[in-house]
């Protein structure tokens, strides 16, 4: 699991396609504050979030990667509160599969047949697959909203002291 925060300005995001509540975007490049240049590559982003990777964009934009899946997943506007949505078509994927093959083995297991040994591994690796993907996207929800706690606080400390 990778959290990327990227301040900047979106320059290009291609979409390639939309299905399924999320958005995929390809060659997505974002002009940093200093006036270098980014490139993300491929990234999903839910529905919520798809008009945020427009060219012209300014602001924080909040990256992940789990197991090759990556990902926009918050978005902050200078000034603003966070906007979050996690795309969670991969996660909702492995846990359909998990379900079909576990309830394939619980199938021969009720006949005669005896204990298959594929459906239960890819039933048992699923499973796993879906536990470390909800496992991340819970634990990049709980990081972005410590952050948002501390920028709140830091901003407080900063109005009482007369530096804002």
């Amino acid at each position: 699991m990778m959290n990327r925060p990227v301040e900047g300005t979106v320059l290009s995001a291609r979409l390639k396609h939309a299905a399924f509540g999320e958005h995929v975007f390809g060659d997505v490049v974002i002009r940093l504050r200093d006036g270098s240049e980014r490139e993300i590559g491929k990234v999903s982003a839910a529905n919520d979030l798809a008009d945020v990777l427009t060219p012209g964009r300014e602001g924080c934009f909040y990256f992940h990667d789990v197991m090759g899946a990556q990902g926009l997943h918050a978005y902050r506007a200078s000034g603003e509160t966070e906007h979050v949505a996690f795309p969670k078509r991969v996660e909702r994927m492995f846990f359909i599969i998990a379900l079909l093959n576990l309830g394939l083995v619980s199938v021969f297991l009720s006949g005669e047949w005896g204990l298959p040994l594929v459906p239960l591994t890819l039933g048992v690796m699923a499973t796993a697959a879906w536990a470390i993907m909800r496992g991340s996207r819970e634990a990049l929800l709980h990081d972005l909203r410590y952050e948002s706690r501390m920028m709140a606080r830091s901003h407080r400390r900063a109005v009482m002291n007369g530096y804002a």
